[in-house]
């Protein structure tokens, strides 16, 4: 898919917005969840801590009226610690959990309220720890206490990493999901694009004058304009050839009068005359023809294919011409595959074909010869058209072969036929070139782009 590619495009920036969007939320999601179990952990921590300070007698030495009921608190390295210090005296007393560990007390600030914040556990244990500085007493003889109790963040470690686990395969089948789902919707959105293309190849290939306007608001617009353009090309088109035509058709009465002097002259004995007048009235007779029939060709892009079976076209043409005054003694030798086509308009194939049949059919002595073979390399068929005539000579050929390199009018003495016939092929994108036969007469090739597609 080309980087140039619409769907391509919106594809990748569907993706990455999903992905992005799905890490942060990935990112908020776990540190919700963990600050959600930090808050649970301390409020219990709290409760605990209440507990322990409602034990705690006020009177020294420092000792509890009863125990904790969580038995995590009578085992040692359990991950679940208390400890009361009394910093002025140095006695301390903890959990039987702790072992002989001793927790690192915290800087002491007196009504402070509770404090959260880890620290180092026994056995290399990283811990949670909630404190509070208890006060007993309002005179000199007051002493202060800090009570603490710890829990271990292995857990909640653990249980985070766990969470991270699962949600990132979470995220990782919701991110499928969704980037599915915006190939689909972008495939989806593209449909109208996609049918508007087939509709405007169809307005191409003559089968539709107009692209319906049965399309989405942001896409109306465009395909008005379409055809807004396609009926201002139409209407240039016709003018233009109405223009030839009615030049052409102007032309042709002095014409008449010119061929009317001419036997004129002819008949009043000035045969110089009336032989000159009627060579310029046929040249000029001939050049007007030319170019009517020019203007009648499919001028076509190259954007869109077009199929024309050649087999079906030739055979079509030889039957026509094979009943003709000059084709009805020939013998007319067809090797043409019925699978090969080409890439062009049928119209301009019967154009071409014709031309150069009824050329062929007026010079050959019994013969005519039509063959076409595919080249897969070049993409192209390879079309012969060749006659045992008369034939044209080496400098015959080559300004045959200049001729139609240059895509000029080959000019009366070759034929009018073998100039419509250079034409059609250049606007096809094709080539011709001429060449004698072994029985001397001319050899036409043409060299034609293959149809797409076309079964071999």
């Amino acid at each position: 898919m080309s980087r140039r590619s619409l769907r391509l495009r919106l594809f990748v920036g569907a993706a990455v917005w999903i992905v992005a969007a799905l890490v942060v939320a990935g990112a908020v999601i776990g540190f919700l969840f963990v600050r959600n179990a930090e808050r649970t952990a301390r409020a219990e921590m709290s409760y605990t801590l209440s507990r322990l300070v409602a034990l705690l007698e006020g009177s020294p030495p420092l000792r509890l009226s009863g125990q904790l009921p969580d038995p995590r608190f009578q085992t040692p390295l359990s991950g679940l610690y208390w400890q009361v210090s009394e910093p002025a005296t140095g006695e301390t007393i903890r959990s039987r959990s702790l072992w002989d560990h001793v927790l690192p007390l915290p800087e002491l600030r007196t009504g402070s309220g509770e404090r959260f914040e880890p620290i180092a556990g026994p056995g290399g244990q990283s811990l949670s720890a909630l404190s509070l500085s208890v006060r007993f007493g309002d005179d000199a003889a007051a002493r202060t206490v800090l009570v603490t109790v710890a829990q271990d963040r292995s857990s909640l470690d653990e249980a985070a990493g766990r969470f991270g686990v699962e949600l990132s395969l979470a995220l990782a089948v919701l991110a499928v999901a969704l980037i599915l789902a915006a190939w689909a919707q972008v495939s989806l959105g593209l449909l109208p694009l996609r049918r508007l293309r087939h509709d405007v190849e169809r307005v191409r290939q003559g089968a539709a004058e107009s692209v319906p306007e049965t399309y989405p608001s942001e896409i109306r617009t465009l395909v008005a304009e379409v055809n807004e353009l396609l009926e201002a090309q139409r209407q240039m088109l016709d003018f233009a050839r109405r223009r030839a035509s009615d030049l052409a058709h102007g032309l042709k009465t002095p014409l008449s009068a010119m061929e009317s002097l001419a036997m004129s002259l002819r008949q009043g004995g000035d045969a110089r005359n009336a032989g000159l007048a009627e060579q310029l009235s046929a040249e000029m007779s001939q050049r007007i023809d030319y170019q009517l029939r020019l203007s009648r060709l499919r001028h076509r892009s190259r954007l869109h294919a077009l199929r024309s079976p050649v087999g079906d076209v030739v055979r079509r043409i030889v039957a026509v011409v094979g009943r003709t005054p000059d084709g009805t003694d020939l013998a007319w030798h067809v090797d043409i595959d019925p699978r090969l086509a080409v890439d062009m308009d049928p119209n301009d194939l019967i154009e071409l074909l014709g031309v150069l049949l009824e050329n062929a059919a007026r010079w050959a002595q019994g013969n005519v010869w039509v063959s076409a073979v595919s080249d897969d390399r070049q993409g192209s068929v390879r079309l012969t058209i060749a006659d045992d005539g008369p034939g044209v000579d080496t400098d015959g050929l080559n300004r045959l072969t200049e001729a139609a390199r240059r895509h000029d009018e080959i000019g009366q003495h070759s034929g009018l036929g073998l100039a419509i016939a250079a034409e059609i092929t250049r606007l096809n994108n094709g080539t011709i070139a001429f060449e004698r036969t072994e029985q001397g007469g001319l050899e036409v090739t043409l060299s034609l782009p293959i149809a797409v597609g076309m079964g071999r």
